[in-house]
Order: C-alpha cells, then sequence, then structure tokens
C-alpha cells in the first residue's frame, strides 16, 4: 500500500466533516506516527525473520463497508459450525464492523460496553497509549472503524465473553479491530477472542486489544486464530497489570498465512502475576512469529512463560521472548520456555529466549529446545501395532497437549483439542490402532 493510497483512505474515511473532537485528533497523531516509520522492514531487528511485504506491498481496503447479507449469512454458518458456547454474552464482528443481530445477550451484560472512539472523546488519558509506540497499532488507531470500550466494575465476577472477529468472503479487506477492556479492583473476567473466516478471502486483520487491570483483579484471555489459508493477521495485545492482580493468556494459532502477534505485558505494581502460553502449528508455507515482552516494573512480581511450536513441511514458526527485570524491581520470579517440534526437513523454528536483569535479588529462567519426534518412542508404539502415521500424529498430540492443557475453561480446551487433532495426519486412526 502507497503513502497516496493511504493517505485518500483517510481523508475519505476520517474527514473533519465525518469525526469530532477528541478522536479525529488522535486518529491524526496516530497516522502521522505511522507514516514516520512506514511498514517494519527485516532490516529491523524485531521484525529479522518475518517479512510483511505480503502486507505492505498489497492493496487493503483498511476501512471496509458495511458486510452484505450474504456476508453475514455465511459468517452465521460458520459460528454455526463452530458451535462454541460458553453460557455468557458473545460480541460478532465482521469486518470490524458490529453484527448486532449475531451477538447475544449484550442487552443483560452488568458492565459498559462503548464505542472505542467515544470513549476516546470523553477520556483524558494522554494522547498516546502504550500501545501506539508500535507502528501497527498506530495504524489501527487511525483506521479502526468505532472499536469497543468494555469497562468492567469492582468486584463484579462474570461469565466468558466470546468475542468473535469474522472476516468475510470477499477478498482486500482489512480491517482494523480495537478491544480496550478496563477491569476494576476485585474483578473478574474471562474473555474467549475468536478469529474466524466465511470461505478463504485474501485480506489482513490488525487487531489491538488494551487490558488495564486494578488491584486484586483476575483476567483470563484466550485467543483462537482460525483464519483461511490466504489471511494475513498481525496483532498486538498490550496489557498493563495493577496491584496483586492476576493476568493469564493463552494464544492458540491454527490457521493464517502470515501471522505476527505482539504480547507486552507490565507488571507495574507489587504482587502483579502474569500467566502466558502459546501454541502455533504451521506448515505448507504458513508462517507464525510470537513476539513477547514481560517488563517487571515493581518488586515481588512473578511471570511465566509457555509456548510450544509445532512445523511441518514448508512451515515457519518464531517466538521471541523477552523479560526485562527493572531497577529495583527486586524480589522477581520470571520464567520462560519454548519448545518446539519440527515434522519435515524443510521446517523450520527460530527462538529466542531473552532476559535483562537490572536487580540483585532476582530468580529468573529460560530455555529454549528445537527438535524432532523421539524415534525411541516411535519405536515403543510401532512395537504395540500402531501405524507410522498414527504414531507421528500421536506423539505431536501429546507435544501440543502441555499447552491446551493449560486452557482451564473447559468447552474451549475441547474444542481446541478436536481441532488439533484434526490437522494432524493419520488422527483418524488413533482408536483402531490403538
Amino acid at each position: 500500500m502507497t503513502a497516496t493510497t493511504l493517505d485518500s483512505q483517510f481523508a475519505r474515511h476520517f474527514s473533519a466533516a465525518q469525526q469530532q473532537g477528541e478522536a479525529l485528533a488522535r486518529r491524526s497523531a496516530a497516522f502521522a506516527r505511522f507514516k514516520a516509520q512506514g511498514f517494519p522492514t527485516r532490516r529491523q531487528e524485531l521484525f529479522k525473520y518475518t517479512d510483511l511485504k505480503p502486507i505492505a506491498e498489497g492493496e487493503f481496503d483498511l476501512v471496509p463497508a458495511p458486510p452484505t447479507t450474504a456476508h453475514r449469512a455465511a459468517v452465521a454458518e460458520c459460528i454455526g459450525a463452530a458451535a462454541l458456547d460458553f453460557g455468557g454474552p458473545r460480541l460478532v464482528f465482521i469486518d470490524g464492523h458490529f453484527a448486532a443481530e449475531l451477538s447475544t445477550g449484550t442487552g443483560q451484560v452488568p458492565f459498559e460496553i462503548d464505542s472505542f472512539a467515544e470513549h476516546w472523546d470523553r477520556s483524558a488519558a494522554p494522547a498516546t497509549d502504550a500501545a501506539d509506540t508500535h507502528v501497527l497499532a498506530n495504524l489501527n488507531a487511525a483506521f479502526m472503524h468505532r472499536g469497543t470500550y468494555l469497562r468492567v466494575p469492582d468486584r463484579l465476577r462474570l461469565v466468558p465473553l466470546h468475542v468473535i472477529f469474522a472476516a468475510g468472503p470477499t477478498d482486500g479487506l482489512a480491517p482494523q479491530p480495537r478491544l480496550r477492556i478496563d477491569i476494576g479492583a476485585n474483578a473478574e473476567l474471562t474473555v474467549v477472542q475468536q478469529f474466524l473466516d466465511a470461505g478463504n478471502p485474501a485480506a489482513w486483520t490488525n487487531p489491538v486489544t488494551e487490558v488495564r487491570q486494578d488491584a486484586g483483579s483476575h483476567l483470563a484471555l484466550y485467543r483462537l486464530q482460525e483464519h483461511g489459508g490466504a489471511h494475513c493477521h498481525t496483532s498486538l495485545l498490550d496489557v498493563d497489570v495493577g496491584r496483586d492482580a492476576h493476568f493469564a493468556a493463552a494464544y492458540v494459532d491454527l490457521g493464517g498465512r502470515l501471522v505476527r502477534n505482539d504480547i507486552d505485558v507490565r507488571l507495574s505494581a507489587s504482587g502483579a502475576e502474569a500467566d502466558l502460553s502459546g501454541l502455533f502449528l504451521v506448515g505448507a508455507g504458513r508462517h507464525v512469529d510470537d513476539h513477547v515482552r514481560v517488563d517487571h516494573s515493581a518488586a515481588h512480581t512473578r511471570s511465566l512463560q509457555t509456548f510450544r511450536g509445532v512445523a511441518g513441511a514448508k512451515g515457519r514458526g518464531v517466538f521471541n521472548g523477552k523479560v526485562i527485570v527493572h531497577p529495583g524491581a527486586q524480589k522477581v520470579d520470571a520464567r520462560q520456555s519454548s519448545d518446539n517440534l519440527l515434522l519435515a526437513s524443510n521446517a523450520e523454528i527460530d527462538t529466542k529466549p531473552e532476559l535483562e536483569i537490572y536487580a540483585d535479588d532476582v530468580k529468573c529462567a529460560h530455555g529454549a529446545t528445537v527438535g524432532e519426534l523421539d524415534s525411541e518412542q516411535l519405536f515403543y508404539l510401532r512395537a504395540r501395532g500402531v501405524d507410522a502415521e498414527a504414531a507421528r500424529a500421536l506423539l505431536t498430540f501429546a507435544f501440543a497437549n502441555r499447552v491446551v492443557e493449560r486452557i482451564a475453561l473447559g468447552r474451549l480446551r475441547d474444542y481446541v483439542t478436536q481441532r488439533i487433532s484434526g490437522l494432524l495426519p493419520g488422527h483418524d486412526h488413533w482408536e483402531r490402532s490403538t
């Protein structure tokens, strides 16, 4: 996308006649920051292993028109096929537009749901938020349609909230979804974010999720990405965890052509904790890149990172996990692991765990492995009558399941288990073979 194309789209959708107040000022400032940097390239260390040319050189509509009736029907069919129901409210967005007719339970939610742009207008917060230090997050801030703002009151405990971001079957669309969640003191919330496609559009989704947790709050965020094989996906999760608050996130990537996930977590007060896990399966020319940064800005904070990747033929995965223990942040406990499995000679996974420690009374550890299936375990299964394909599938599933079993939400855990097993060659022979 050229600068001229972006300028034209911004002027067409966000002129002074269409936008008013603080929202327009913030959009304009974010767009200026993006243009000053441009799309990241592999010359930059943070994108050394991920080439964004399919996005930067593509032609995309960053503010898609509302979905047609046919598109809504196609998305409804996809959602029905998934059959995921967590017993709580469901918010559905199609190409960035809220689909009220597919959403459920929104009229009874005991918390505030608002437009993020309108929240901007009312907010006295600084014009540049922490999330906007990421160049693609600036593009999101400039071009998001309306965005969604959730405010959970103090001490409220909720059934899971299911948020679906769906792509219609049209090529060339690039919605910029934005979700902000502010959680009050001692409140508890579980959120499931699901990304899926109706058909297999050659599209791009660039979501930003911001979380701010007050003291003693708990948030579990599960994010399931199931795009088609032609879809590009770049995401940012930006989290600030307050005193004695707990944040848990699990990322599962099962689709997409080119996927880049940035996860930034700040443990900004004593007692803050973060438990992060992730799993990706890549093959057939697909690429997934997980970049995680955890800042221990306060003493007595704890973080755990557990990430696993599986790469099949012509698949490539990347994991970069960075932990920074800031000066004065004593009594920190930070642990990180990245374990990866290669299923073919032309598969590749690059992993880079990092620690930066500026305090002397801490417990920090990190490790990374990249290997193949264990030949002794394969021999053991073959000796007991399991055919070669099913044996490889069983061992691959067992490897991936170490992350899946960390999903506390049973209905989601079962769904992910079914989806992963369905992607493994030979899975349909497990019962017969064993």
